[in-house]
């Protein structure tokens, strides 16, 4: 099944889970197994760095359960590393994998119930990793795939956004400063649009560096009509949810787009079961669409980070280029791994967290 050229250790050191809860269920274990290439278009993955994502803090709490058994059993998940994205080097591949060699330096992302990148090795599929941009560093280049890939998906498939569009439209960004914030500010401002978008005061010198046209405080009294005040807009990307979908909605332009990344489809398959999550899911985002539809012409959506080489290969040129630079806050060494989910999880990112795990 694979072509592995590079002579693996029968054991790895990987941050896992052995159970669900708050951090303390989060352990370095020094003698996890190296994951075995199973499919044609897989590739083993010598993870150099990594970052942490809000998707890790909710999967450690319990967050797709259902499916993670659906895809192991429920002896089979456990122990369970976390982990959504990587920069490293390619060490073994499957097969069918034709576009990457061993040795090759390589992004991405990593199967959505697969085996995670907290871990000397990882795998990915084939279509889910790109080359890393030459211009950055393995730490630098880790802190985009996921957000990317989410990013991507949101304006580029879900909203139609690209290089040549979008120069005469205004977007709205609700949560500029994230990881997926920041990296949609960059994209659209270098495919040439107008950016709206909110923070905290803490933020906002940060914002003001990606080159926001406009940033509002959301935490002002006024926030809405002040977001108001710059007319409708052709896109809405909100990454925060919440109530803000209620404000945004009236806001979108006739034939414009309103899309969300946080959706309520794993927590229902969580709670109803994988069949009945996804009925019910489907059927409330066919109404909300309909509705937005029928009431102002717009179009009403959802988006996904799934694996996504081709986006990464998409926004290598803007990387190389400068348009778009990596949004670090803070990088840990592979020893800290636990501490990193305590920074992100106590909120308000300015940016990425990431992991040396070339440092101990």
């Amino acid at each position: 099944m694979a072509r592995i050229i590079t002579k693996l250790p029968k054991n790895m050191r990987a941050w896992q889970i052995s159970s669900f809860g708050d951090n303390s269920v989060l352990q370095l274990n020094e003698t996890a197994n190296v994951p075995v290439i199973n499919r044609p278009d897989q590739l083993m993955i010598k993870v150099h760095a990594c970052s942490i994502n809000p998707i890790d803090i909710l999967m450690r709490q319990g967050y797709g359960t259902k499916l993670l058994r659906a895809n192991y059993g429920e002896r089979g998940m456990w122990p369970l590393t976390l982990g959504r994205d990587f920069s490293g080097e390619v060490v073994g591949i499957g097969r069918s994998v034709r576009r990457f060699k061993i040795g090759d330096q390589v992004w991405g992302t990593c199967q959505a119930l697969g085996p995670g990148a907290h871990a000397e090795f990882t795998l990915a599929l084939q279509h889910e990793i790109a080359s890393k941009p030459h211009s950055l560093s393995h730490v630098q280049a880790s802190s985009f795939p996921h957000v990317t890939v989410t990013t991507y998906a949101a304006l580029a498939n879900r909203a139609g956004l690209n290089a040549e569009n979008t120069s005469k439209k205004r977007v709205l960004i609700l949560g500029g400063s994230g990881g997926v914030g920041t990296t949609a500010i960059q994209l659209v401002k270098s495919w040439g649009g107008t950016v709206v978008t909110t923070c905290s005061d803490g933020a906002f010198e940060l914002v003001k560096s990606l080159n926001a046209d406009e940033i509002i405080n959301y935490h002002a009294e006024n926030a809405w009509n002040d977001i108001k005040q710059h007319g409708l807009y052709d896109v809405i990307f909100d990454t925060v949810g919440g109530e803000n979908e209620k404000h945004a909605l009236p806001l979108v332009k006739p034939n414009g787009s309103y899309v969300a990344i946080n959706t309520p489809v794993v927590k229902k398959i969580d709670k109803k079961g994988i069949p009945a999550g996804v009925a019910i899911s489907g059927i409330k985002l066919m109404k909300k669409a309909m509705q937005q539809n029928l009431k102002r012409g717009s179009n009403y959506n959802w988006a996904f980070g799934f694996g996504n080489g081709l986006a990464l290969e998409n926004i290598t040129p803007l990387i190389d280029d400068g348009k778009i630079k990596p949004i670090i806050e803070k990088v840990f060494n592979f020893n800290q791994v636990g501490e990193a989910f305590e920074h992100l999880e106590s909120g308000h990112a300015r940016g990425k967290t990431v992991v040396n795990q070339d440092i101990d």
